[in-house]
């Protein structure tokens, strides 16, 4: 019996406790227990910004924020909490620049509705204030700038020789600000430089006082693509070729170059290829084909000066005047030559027949060794090589002229002895 009353006070006391926790939850949970939080700087989520860049325009204060205050029970603040309301307003009806109030509204989290809150706004009310401004996207050129130095025996280019990807920098943004901006300005450092620069790098904008600016406005890079050349220098000569012939020897003529040699710049191997060779080739000077009155006056002559594509001619001088004055006393004979015409490579199973009866040689020397010459010292060879033989048909063929027996081969020449032609015929052999 005893312990049939104690088994019942327990329950009693269980379900009071259960009873009691029910009633607290209850009343915990109306509208007497609700609580109040603030909720600072929510920021504005702007819709209709299409419609406004559509029209050229842009708001300047984006980044507007407002405070509320929710009432709600505990269970729904501690929702809000984990998942605070967010605040939306539009901006399409804006078609001018200005300053506008504009209404937000309050989107709750899932699970939670209008009629579980109480929200009270600022001294503003459900308002912002939204700046908007005329916009402009514009491209400006970009200017480079070498701060740096180069090694012994380096260039750096000069301004016009950067390269840039992109070629032009977009600038985005308020108007007003965006016209302020005159270019951006890459700059290129190092010391001692002996290879081109080629790098992303970063930029200033500049205004038209050439000073930075600290604009709130926005590129569509962030870096530059930069090329910027450092190039090898070297003084390289520049070369006159002499041919010897005609009687004269290299030593018998005095040449005179406007320039001996210029200022060549590019890449390292390039300038060292040049060098190798020795220099730039300029003339060609052939002592045999120059006339009488090159020999008796002496003769000038301009000569542009080629350079390799890879290679900038620093001096800046393309063209060189060149003057000569033959210093050995020479004549020129012309000497009939009639018995001493011959032919050679004649074509297999044909005669060649001289039709040629008498070549005027003219020949240049000492007058005491042309007095020495006769015809008997001149033969005359015609080339027959790479004929296509036809009976009956007669040839022009370039003839070489050797002189025999007097002086040396620089001491009496042919004049010009790459103009003489002899004319031919062909027979089949018997």
């Amino acid at each position: 019996m005893g312990k049939k009353i104690l088994d019942s006070k327990i329950l009693y006391v269980a379900l009071s406790i259960l009873l009691s926790l029910a009633a607290w939850l209850f009343v915990t949970s109306g509208d007497e227990n609700r609580d109040t939080r603030q909720f600072t700087n929510l920021p504005i989520n702007f819709s209709g910004v299409e419609m406004l860049e559509d029209r050229d325009l842009m708001i300047v204060n984006p980044s507007v924020t407002a405070t509320i205050r929710v009432r709600a029970n505990p269970r729904i603040l501690a929702i809000l909490q984990d998942t605070p309301p967010k605040l939306n307003a539009s901006v399409s009806h804006i078609s001018t620049e200005g300053k506008y109030p504009v209404n937000y509204t309050v989107e709750l989290p899932s699970g939670v509705s209008l009629n579980d809150v109480e929200i009270a706004y600022g001294a503003g009310g459900s308002a912002v204030t939204v700046e908007v401004a005329r916009s402009l996207s514009r491209k400006v050129e970009i200017r480079g700038e070498f701060q740096g130095t180069a090694a012994e025996g380096y260039l750096a280019g000069d301004k016009d020789d950067f390269r840039f990807d992109p070629v032009e920098l977009t600038v985005s943004g308020r108007a007003d600000l965006v016209n302020q901006v005159s270019h951006a300005r890459v700059i290129v450092t190092g010391e001692e430089l002996t290879e081109s620069v080629d790098e992303a790098l970063p930029f200033p904008l500049i205004g038209a006082s050439g000073d930075p600016l600290d604009l709130d406005v926005s590129c569509d890079v962030d870096t530059i693509y930069t090329s910027f050349p450092i190039r090898a220098t070297a003084e390289v000569p520049l070369v006159i070729r002499v041919i010897e012939g005609g009687g004269l020897k290299e030593s018998d003529v005095k040449i005179h170059p406007s320039a001996d040699s210029i200022l060549v710049a590019g890449s390292r191997e390039a300038v060292d290829a040049l060098l190798n060779e020795g220099g730039i080739p300029l003339a060609t000077i052939d002592l045999a084909a120059l006339d009488d009155e090159a020999v008796e006056n002496g003769g000038e002559q301009t000569y542009p000066i080629p350079l390799d594509d890879r290679l900038e001619n620093v001096s800046g001088i393309t063209e060189v005047k060149v003057t000569f004055r033959v210093t050995k006393r020479v004549e020129t004979r012309i000497f009939e030559v009639s018995s001493r015409i011959s032919a050679s490579n004649e074509p297999e199973g044909w005669d060649a027949n001289i039709i040629t009866q008498v070549l005027p040689v003219r020949v240049r020397g000492p007058k005491a060794l042309l007095d020495e010459l006769t015809e008997e010292n001149i033969q005359v060879v015609a080339d027959l090589k790479g004929i296509t033989p036809t009976a009956g048909q007669y040839y022009t063929v370039p003839a070489e002229v050797y002189l025999h027996n007097v002086g040396t081969a620089t001491d009496v020449g042919v004049v010009n002895p790459k103009g003489y032609t002899v004319v031919v015929s062909l027979t089949r052999e018997e």
